[in-house]
């Protein structure tokens, strides 16, 4: 008898058995869209073509071959000793030759429309196979090849390929379906429509979908309803729909996605046009969005064309981890898909976490506090109540005193995740609210129907009520309370780099000193709250475990070192060793002088020398030559600048650039100018970041939580640079909606009807 496993009896058993239609069906296939972040902008770490997923392969073509050839014209190309002479790639090639390209990575010159329209699995086929082949190039006999390579008829071919392609109008689909022109007008007026209401809930911020988009269904979603409601009031409109085809009404999500891409990429487009060719740093912090993904935001700090200091928001990208190593990796990969080199970075700005880690548990109670006691109104104006009531006790007792502005009538805040004063907004009405929390989580443990409320109400008030936390809340006051006026400082756009160094210093003092003499004054305090509010003070000398470790060890600490080292010497190092670490010696030093630009008191604290040591710190961006007629250069500006009518009651290090600008300074003196550009696009701190996560936290709310990265980044670039936004014609965005994908149907080849916001 044949040995059956329980493999082959439940497979035979299966196949014996009848199927449903609902067993026998496949689970749907997963769309697959095309990122931004697929794109490489150097030639050289691009993979081939046919690696890309059928359903976005021509798709990647098209963003190619609209993002143009990658040619990074400001950085230095390595020369390369050849027959006796140093020799390079030239830039000016990158205007004899429209299909260049340049690889930073590999050193390598490339054809664009060989990758895209060459079999790019062939690698002796893949970019142009005759000087980009394994990274190496004879930049002597460069020139001749590339011209050998523009007559070339694999070369000739791939262009007329990519040309073809482009040009919609040539499709062999489009030949065997003839459009009328009166139904590609109406069908212009319906994507303008489209357009229309999306630019407008874009800008405001607003879902697009709905729950229920059928055509019996009361609420169609804003998109929709907002075009259903433009058909009634504009009769051009409405006859669009109705004679137009029914499979390209232009309504569909995937309609409304392309529209968005097509507007952030306009903004993109100009963002990019304006920080070409300019040195530029990039700002960087995370946060987690309503879905609890990890989002890196990424702003580009610059000077523009009239020495004013732009911040531009490059985009979001999702990141596993907020390790260094993956952020750094996720900011490469997003640089080089807006073709940005790295050479003409000239600094990160990061933001790290808002929660200290050894007091981590802490701050997870918090907002569990602040959430219970704020969960209703009724809660709310019971504790309002009692705080009022308590106040009035303590008046009459002469615990407190009176007076204008005293004792005023304030609410719990909610901790953010970005905002670094907030913790502090947060503990101070706790601290002064105490007594009114208690009896409000105490009413809602006795009023609650549900048990696990009862449960949670009575868990709060057991840590509240415990010395743990009130030691930790004290401590933490006491430091947030030291860099509260620093930190506000940093977040400031106008920061005034002198002042914020003499915080900084004054900070670090402060803590040095609350290290050294600030443990009695703070043990005396907490002390004193605990036995006014009947908490139990533990014995300082009792031996206790060691925490987080097992019994079993027997590792014992008394109860003075486990609060004296373990919490408040670690919180105030951790402190410390921060503050050194963002402004170390060496950072330190190029803010001092820095600061020597600041055109107060008629540039009192210009130093030559300390200028001097910025530029030698910015070595790529002088050289030898410069920097030995650049102290003259610093001499005569001062001097100049001084007696500049404009400079006059000039304070501020960013209206330099300006009025340098403004008074064509700039060109007679561009090392100055030079220096000063890099000067101004440091900054000190990462507010503006965090101004991103407040849009984040509005465009993707809970019910919109299964929103898709990109669109989300395109809605984000677009809410954010709004002032681009605004300017940018219909026009252009209609023609790139076009380019992108291949259409159903075109816009009138020449008459182009007018938007319907003109």
């Amino acid at each position: 008898m044949s040995k059956r496993t329980l493999q082959s009896y439940f497979s035979s058993s299966s196949a014996s058995t009848p199927h449903t239609n609902e067993s026998t069906s496949e689970p749907k296939k997963s769309r697959v869209e095309l990122s931004h972040s697929d794109l490489i902008g150097d030639p050289g770490k691009r993979k081939p073509i046919d690696d890309y997923q059928p359903e976005i392969r021509d798709q990647v073509k098209r963003a190619y071959a609209l993002n143009g050839p990658t040619q990074p014209r400001d950085i230095i190309f390595p020369r390369k000793w050849m027959s006796g002479e140093f020799r390079s790639f030239q830039k000016t090639w990158f205007d004899e030759f429209d299909w260049l390209e340049y690889s930073e990575y590999k050193g390598a010159a490339y054809c664009l429309y060989c990758y895209l329209f060459f079999n790019s699995s062939k690698p002796e086929k893949f970019g142009s196979s005759v000087f980009a082949h394994q990274g190496y190039v004879n930049w002597k006999k460069a020139k001749d090849t590339f011209n050998k390579h523009n007559v070339c008829k694999t070369h000739v071919e791939a262009r007329q390929k990519c040309e073809d392609f482009m040009n919609q109008r040539t499709n062999v689909g489009r030949k065997l379906v003839q459009v009328g022109k009166e139904e590609e007008k109406r069908y212009e007026i319906r994507l303008t429509t489209s357009l229309d209401v999306a630019r407008f809930l874009i800008m405001q911020g607003d879902a697009f979908r709905g729950h229920d988009e059928s055509s019996t269904s009361l609420n169609k979603g804003t998109f929709r309803e907002m075009v259903d409601w433009y058909k009634d009031k504009v009769e051009i409109v409405k006859t669009a729909y109705e004679k137009g085809y029914k499979n390209c009404q232009m309504l569909s999500p995937y309609v409304q996605k392309d529209l968005t891409k097509a507007c952030a990429e306009e903004v993109m487009s100009v963002i990019m046009d304006e920080i070409r060719g300019r040195k530029f740093l990039v700002l960087i912090d995370e946060s987690r969005d309503v879905s609890i993904k990890e989002q890196m935001a990424v702003i580009l700090r610059f000077v523009n064309d009239e020495g004013k200091v732009m911040e531009r928001f490059l985009g979001l990208q999702h990141v596993e981890s907020c390790t260094a190593i993956a952020l750094k990796e996720a900011l490469v990969r997003m640089l080089s898909s807006r073709k940005l080199s790295i050479s003409v970075l000239r600094g990160q700005g990061y933001d790290g976490a808002s929660n200290m880690r050894d007091i981590a548990d802490f701050f997870n109670y918090v907002p569990l506090i602040v959430n219970t006691v704020g969960a209703s109104c009724m809660r709310k104006d019971v504790l309002l109540a009692k705080h009022h009531d308590m106040l009035l006790e303590k008046i009459e007792n002469g615990e407190i005193m009176t007076g204008r502005g005293l004792n005023q009538e304030s609410g719990l805040a909610r901790p953010g995740d970005t905002r670094r004063g907030s913790h502090l907004k947060t503990l101070l009405p706790i601290l002064v609210m105490w007594e009114a929390i208690i009896d409000v989580l105490e009413i809602v443990k006795k009023d609650s129907v549900k048990p696990a409320c009862t449960r949670g109400a009575l868990g709060l008030i057991g840590k509240m009520e415990s010395f743990d936390f009130v030691f930790i809340m004290h401590l933490m006051i006491e430091l947030l309370g030291m860099t509260d006026i620093l930190s506000r400082a940093l977040q400031r756009k106008d920061q005034d780099i002198v002042e914020a160094m003499h915080l900084i210093t004054d900070v670090k003092d402060s803590l040095q000193d609350i290290r050294e003499n600030g443990w009695e004054p703070l043990l005396k305090k907490v002390k004193t709250f605990c036995e006014k509010n009947e908490i139990e003070v533990p014995d300082m000398d009792e031996e206790i475990n060691i925490r987080g470790t097992s019994r079993r060890r027997k590792q014992k600490v008394t109860n003075m070192h486990y609060y004296h080292v373990e919490i408040f010497l670690v919180a105030i190092d951790a402190i410390l060793t921060e503050l050194n670490h963002r402004f170390s010696e060496i950072s330190s030093e190029l803010l001092v002088c820095m600061a020597c630009f600041n055109p107060r008191n008629s540039f009192s604290n210009f130093n030559v020398d300390k200028l001097m040591r910025l530029a030698e710190i910015y070595a790529e961006d002088f050289d030898i030559g410069e920097l030995a007629l650049l102290p003259n250069h610093l001499k005569s500006f001062v001097n100049r600048a001084r007696r500049t009518q404009e400079f006059l009651g000039c304070s501020e290090l960013g209206k330099v650039a300006e009025i340098m600008v403004k008074t064509t300074m700039n060109t007679s003196y561009q090392l100055v100018y030079r220096l000063i550009e890099l000067t101004l696009i440091l900054p000190m701190a990462t507010a503006s970041v965090e101004r991103i996560f407040s849009a984040m936290s509005f465009i993707k709310t809970d019910l919109r939580s299964k929103m898709g990265d990109e669109w989300f980044n395109d809605l984000m670039i677009c809410y954010n640079e709004k002032e681009i936004f605004r300017k940018i014609e219909n026009e252009k965005i209609k023609k790139r909606f076009e380019e992108m994908k291949n259409r159903r149907m075109l816009m009138p080849k020449k008459l182009m009807i007018a938007s319907s916001d003109e």
